[in-house]
């Protein structure tokens, strides 16, 4: 069949009085066969779109002539799932596109369609039945509103641009929206209890239930990992709290079978208004997001709408501003490194140095990196610095042959391929090198991914290097923590060494500490040992080794990688060989 030529068959679409009163109103209907490619349109299709009876499309090809290179993308939401769901609502997808200009005309037609999928419940989908019309113009600088329907799930892209779509329109238009993002809770719960393959169906199944209870002409998609993102057209306060509503309880109401474990899930959900409280789609996922971490401690509602806060502007435009002092100093290489030894309690020997991070600020100043890694984690950078600080001391491990070192390292970095990539390429490189490196990991990180973390440091041992668990007493020191990892050493919080002369709550605490990893085999560093008396008493606490100012302050090292340090005085900094006592 020639697909440039109308068919006849057409014409037994909306015939009659509908048929009638369709082409008054300039709206033409249409059946796809997915299995033929093959379009059959109502009589007045040509009319409609202003074309000539041989140029009405005949196929799903044909059309996609018509609108041009961008078909395939403009018409992504009429794809059908793989199988049809029996609970479906009102039309399937809801899009807008523009056809191309024909015969000199400086401009094609603005289309609406809307269609619904047909074919069996369960099955894959047969084809899809709906209508075109045309839109006017009024409004040359609105984008085209993409409207998804409630059984098309979007990617993040897709989601994103439909958030900025949606915006351009309200702006022009008027109106209000809600951009939400629904965050599944205890992923990580359900991951460590059940495996990470019910975690996924815990995802997909929330996912689903949502779908079911959006409303026609709103918008859902993914996110990311765990969260979900929607838009909620023609939508004030009470209404997002019902939707809200009904979204929990399509989530919590019945277990989600997960390979025949029952598992229960909730959600929680950020919510901002469009188009009072953010101008662009990027803005708009910041406050929901902002919204839904309140959301998270809110355990009675699980909702929060944002509210612009003069406090949290000031914190926001703080934290763009550390973000881009970040970003700055790595690309110029001015984030350099401290060290600061760690001594044996017998005979006060260095047995190996901690590398902390320093800032060399552009008008010379050194200041200390502790407040741009708590930011840094925080705005997920931490990764970019957790590989520059591992750049440099891997360098100065590979020159001195003596030398021994820990670097401080988040659990986000130590699950990073290309974070692990790098160790084992160091390993290649110099196999002895990083026999001579420990990696530190805060009590509190590890505390809250045991069982990743039971993994990622086994890999680190099997290339060399020792683990240590820093600040341990901050958090709730667990025996399963110490059993499963097995670090080399553990590193009590200075918050219980820095007065413990005065403190006989700390020395119960602290001889607790050093029973409890003397009996794993575990060595203890205490941390802020200010003077004589108190590493007196730390020694006879069953203390391994000492750090603090007794031992030695935090150094700047000139080494390999530091270049930018060579023009401080060496009273400031360590050059040349670092010696150290035996571990």
């Amino acid at each position: 069949m020639n697909d440039d030529l109308v068919s006849t068959e057409g014409h037994g679409l909306a015939s009659g009085a509908i048929g009638s009163a369709m082409a008054a109103a300039g709206v033409s209907a249409y059946e796809y066969d997915y299995a033929e490619d093959r379009l059959r349109w109502s009589p007045n299709a040509g009319e409609v779109l202003d074309l000539p009876a041989y140029e009405v499309p005949l196929s799903g090809r044909a059309l996609h002539r018509l609108i041009g290179p961008q078909a395939a993308t403009l018409r992504l939401a009429a794809t059908p799932p793989q199988v049809l769901s029996a609970d479906r609502i009102g039309p399937d997808y809801r899009l807008v596109y523009d056809l191309m200009p024909r015969g000199g005309k400086p401009q094609g037609l603005r289309i609406e369609e809307s269609g619904s999928w047909f074919g069996p419940d369960g099955q894959p989908a047969l084809g899809a039945r709906g209508t075109v019309r045309v839109l006017p113009r009024g409004s040359e600088t609105a984008a085209p509103a993409r409207l998804y329907g409630p059984d098309r799930r979007l990617d993040r892209d897709e989601l994103l641009q439909s958030l900025d779509d949606r915006l351009k329109v309200l702006e022009s238009e008027g109106g209000t929206a809600v951009f939400m993002i629904i965050a599944v809770l205890d992923i990580g719960r359900i991951n460590a209890n059940f495996g990470y393959e019910a975690g996924d169906q815990v995802i997909d199944a929330t996912g689903e239930r949502i779908l079911r209870r959006m409303r026609q002409g709103d918008v859902f998609g993914s996110f990311s990992g765990h969260k979900f993102g929607a838009i909620l057209n023609d939508c004030d306060e009470q209404a997002l709290t019902i939707a809200a509503d009904r979204f929990r309880e399509a989530v919590r109401g019945e277990a989600i079978d997960c390979d025949g474990a029952a598992v229960r899930a909730d959600i929680a959900i950020g919510a901002v208004m469009l188009p009072q409280h953010a101008l662009s789609g990027a803005m708009a996922a910041n406050r929901a997001e902002e919204a839904l971490g309140d959301a998270r401690r809110d355990v009675d509602r699980r909702l929060t709408l944002y509210e612009p806060s003069a406090a949290r502007d000031a914190l926001r435009r703080r934290n763009v501003e550390i973000a881009e002092a970040i970003q700055r100093g790595l690309a110029e290489e001015r984030f350099v490194l401290a060290y600061q030894p760690i001594a044996r309690v017998d005979d006060r020997a260095v047995i190996y140095y901690e590398a902390l991070s320093r800032l060399a600020l552009p008008s010379g100043e050194i200041v200390s990196g502790g407040p741009y890694v708590e930011a840094a984690e925080k705005l997920g950078l931490i990764r970019r610095l957790d590989m520059r600080a591992l750049t440099l001391v891997m360098a100065d491990l590979q020159a001195s042959p003596s030398l021994k070192l820990s670097v401080n390292v988040s659990p986000e970095t130590l699950a990073d391929p290309a974070w692990l990539s790098m160790l084992v390429a160091g390993a290649r490189r110099d196999g002895d090198a990083l026999k001579r490196l420990t990696i530190e990991i805060t009590e509190t990180a590890a505390l809250s991914r045991i069982d990743d973390l039971r993994h990622m440091v086994a890999t680190v041992r099997d290339i060399g290097c020792r683990i240590a668990i820093d600040d341990f007493g901050s958090g709730h020191t667990s025996l399963r923590m110490l059993r499963d990892i097995k670090p080399d050493w553990l590193k009590i919080d200075g918050a219980f060494i820095r007065d413990i002369g005065r403190d006989a709550d700390a020395v119960v605490f602290v001889r607790a500490l050093t029973t409890l990893a003397s009996h794993f085999g575990i060595r203890t560093v205490a941390e802020f040992v200010q003077d004589e008396a108190s590493a007196a008493l730390l020694a006879e606490l069953g203390i391994s080794a000492f750090q603090g100012r007794l031992i030695g302050e935090p150094r700047l090292r000139a080494g390999p990688g530091a270049t930018v340090l060579d023009r401080l005085n060496d009273d400031n900094c360590l050059r040349g060989p670092l010696v150290v006592a035996p571990a």
